[in-house]
């Protein structure tokens, strides 16, 4: 099976495939997947595009791994997962009538979390945006987004006013419109520093949407992810019948 040259990484589209084999059940729970060999033969893509691909599905719960033994379908896994599509417009729609404050822009190492999404064995190094969202009410959202090196190097601070769009900003140095992206929610309890710049008590519970965005190549372009309190920001989705 050969993946597509689309806008979707090819590490994602791996994931997706097994993880839909999961999900249909023709990998059954504590069943051991194929090798990380087996998968590059079947899929034409390289070991680093393989180990991402099971390093996403591990972070997701749906497959566990035995030292010396290989990868398994978690129990559990089966159970089905929706998953929405939507726009890119979308988002951006989302945050009119905000405005932001950076806090802090500056290259830093990049985080161990990162280094798979961001397909590399070595340590590098990336931006990291830090910024708050707010509302008339007050502070909505806590973001930090991380740019690779090449583009965070265009960006400087002083241009990213109070109602910029970081997509725009971004697509505007890179010359290309972002195709493409990963959307991801969890939820989390307020630390200090997310307490003191959401202006919320310690512990209090947090909405977190995690995006990826993409080029038609296939390419990172940047990574965002938000802490919300869930008082100032709703997520409302429609559903139709296909």
């Amino acid at each position: 099976m050969i993946l597509n040259d689309g806008p979707t990484p090819l590490y994602y589209q791996l994931k997706s495939v097994i993880e839909d084999r999961i999900r249909s059940r023709d990998l059954k729970e504590r069943e051991r997947l194929p090798s990380e060999a087996q998968l590059c033969r079947e899929f034409n893509v390289s070991r680093i595009t393989v180990r991402q691909a099971l390093a996403e599905l591990h972070r997701d719960g749906l497959i566990h791994r035995e030292r010396g033994k290989g990868s398994f379908v978690s129990v559990g896994a089966g159970w089905k997962r929706p998953v929405l599509k939507g726009l890119i417009e979308n988002v951006m729609a989302s945050g009119v009538g905000t405005q932001i404050k950076v806090l802090s822009y500056e290259e830093i190492p990049l985080p161990k979390e990162l280094s798979k999404i961001l397909k590399t064995r070595r340590p590098k190094r990336v931006y990291r945006l830090e910024i708050v969202r707010s509302v008339p009410e007050g502070p909505q959202g806590y973001s930090l987004i991380y740019f690779p090196v090449s583009l965070g190097g265009m960006i400087s601070p002083d241009e990213i006013k109070e109602t910029t769009e970081i997509i725009s900003l971004v697509e505007q140095k890179q010359g290309i419109e972002a195709q493409g992206a990963h959307q991801a929610f969890d939820v989390c309890v307020a630390d200090e520093l997310l307490a003191r710049n959401l202006s919320v008590r310690p512990r209090t519970p947090l909405l977190i949407i995690r995006r990826e965005y993409f080029t038609t190549k296939s390419s990172l372009l940047f990574l965002a992810e938000t802490y919300f309190r869930p008082d100032r920001f709703k997520y409302e989705i429609r559903l139709t019948r296909t």
